[in-house]
């Protein structure tokens, strides 16, 4: 076959839509979505528990790998645990969904990480009950091999801020 030919079919197979059962494994589980931040807060509070956040946007691969490598094997370890040590939570940057915050407000995903500076993605912050950061949040997906200790470290200094603070 030709250059020519190969690109055409090249081009035809990537402008097809995928079929059903494709589709559907495209589509990845997300974290439990923000809600009433006045619950998280009572819960940080309760357990020590420190609040994490992935902000992200629908389709961002770095987003997915952090998810799926790095905090969802997070959320199944705090599930099996009869106290959560940590709180996992995601949120959309671009979206119009609504959450309550501190303050009883009812504002959008964006507007929410817009109150916390967040402007591009992968972000994940850990948070205080008065949701204030604590220590600096990992911005963007490390690629030489040493995001889980950054991460690990970041959820260890969070939940002793925690301890030190109550």
């Amino acid at each position: 076959m030709k250059a020519a030919g190969r690109r055409q079919l090249l081009v035809a197979l990537l402008l097809s839509p995928l079929p059903l059962h494709a589709q559907q494994t495209v589509v990845e589980e997300r974290l439990a979505p923000l809600d009433d931040l006045r619950d998280l807060s009572r819960s940080i509070e309760r357990y020590k528990a420190p609040l994490l956040i992935l902000f992200s946007t629908p389709g961002c691969p770095f987003c997915r790998e952090v998810r799926r490598n790095y905090l969802a094997p997070r959320v199944a370890e705090q599930a099996a645990k009869t106290t959560p040590e940590l709180l996992l939570r995601e949120t959309d940057i671009t979206s119009e969904r609504t959450l309550t915050d501190l303050s009883g407000a009812h504002i959008t995903e964006a507007t929410f990480a817009l109150r916390h500076r967040v402007r591009a993605v992968p972000v994940v912050a850990l948070f205080d009950s008065m949701l204030r950061t604590i220590g600096e949040p990992l911005v963007g997906l490390d690629r030489s091999g040493f995001y889980e200790a950054y991460l690990a470290s970041a959820i260890d200094a969070s939940r002793q801020h925690l301890r030190q603070t109550s």
